[in-house]
């Protein structure tokens, strides 16, 4: 993008720092989208990270509930025999 520098000086002083102030604008703008999109990537990564690991956790922590409630059954059963209720 090339402005004749006879147009820029015919604008003024005015015309010259909105320019400037478009130019900077403009740039600033397109390295904010940027930003975002990495963050929203990042952020998309980390979710199904996070989906991953959590849903790891609640499978072993069923197992382990499965494994604790046959113990307790078993203990129970065990005790109740043991006490001559069954």
């Amino acid at each position: 993008m090339e402005i004749p520098i006879e147009a820029i000086c015919s604008l003024g002083v005015g015309g010259v720092l909105a320019i400037i102030i478009f130019l900077m604008y403009r740039r600033d703008r397109k390295s904010s989208e940027n930003q975002l999109c990495q963050y929203s990537e990042q952020l998309r990564q980390d979710r199904v990270f996070m989906e991953d690991r959590m849903d790891k956790i609640i499978s072993r922590d069923q197992a382990t509930r499965e494994k604790h409630t046959t113990a307790l059954n078993e203990l129970t059963t065990w005790l109740q025999r043991q006490n001559g209720k069954h």
